[in-house]
């Protein structure tokens, strides 16, 4: 399907909503992710960046490119860490526990955008949006399920650890330099403890 097609249909869903910015990024990730910087790429960036921020202008969010020219980023004022996200989410008095409550309430449609707290629409936009277009569509259920437990944790203590969790552990949030100590190294091997058959 052409892209002018498939942003037709992303701007027929509910603006703002977590089906509207998961698609948006599924898109980014396909038309601009994948591709070569050429100027089809530089083409459809703009184009999806448009789109995006004439659903956001209300928010004062902008999408714009990071430093590698495929990369999405979300701003608002200046572009924010995970680490200094979740800290301001848990800040409140239940650990964070209520702004993971009106996550869910987003993500399941029955809140608007626009009744986030402008960290948790920071959040919600980053999570669904730019992670999706960096091609973390799968991590969305992991991040759900981290947003239940803290929803229901039994204190603002661990309501607020389980934030501070999720902005170290939930894949995405990794840094490339973060993420390469995590691959795999495989042993030398060691010809003298090889059977000779």
């Amino acid at each position: 399907m052409p892209l002018t097609t498939e942003l037709g249909e992303a701007l027929t869903l509910k603006s703002g909503s977590a089906n509207q910015l998961a698609y948006l990024g599924r898109l980014w990730h396909a038309y601009v992710w994948l591709e070569p910087d050429t100027a089809a790429a530089a083409g459809a960036r703009t184009r999806i960046a448009d789109a995006i921020n004439g659903q956001l202008a209300t928010a004062r969010i902008k999408i714009t490119r990071g430093f590698q020219a495929y990369d999405p980023v979300v701003r608002r004022g200046r572009p924010k860490r995970y680490v200094a996200l979740a800290a301001t989410l848990a800040a409140g008095t239940d650990g964070g526990a209520g702004q993971a409550t009106a996550l869910i309430e987003w993500i399941k449609g029955t809140r608007e955008l626009s009744a986030l707290s402008e960290p948790a629409q920071e959040f919600a936009v980053i999570t669904h949006f730019a992670e999706l277009g960096r091609g973390y569509s799968s991590q969305l259920d992991a991040l759900y399920k981290r947003l239940v437990g803290i929803a229901g944790a039994g204190s603002a203590v661990e309501a607020a650890a389980s934030w501070a969790d999720l902005a170290t552990k939930w894949s995405p949030v990794l840094t490339y330099k973060e993420d390469s100590g995590t691959d795999y190294v495989p042993e030398k091997d060691d010809d003298s403890s090889m059977s000779s058959d």
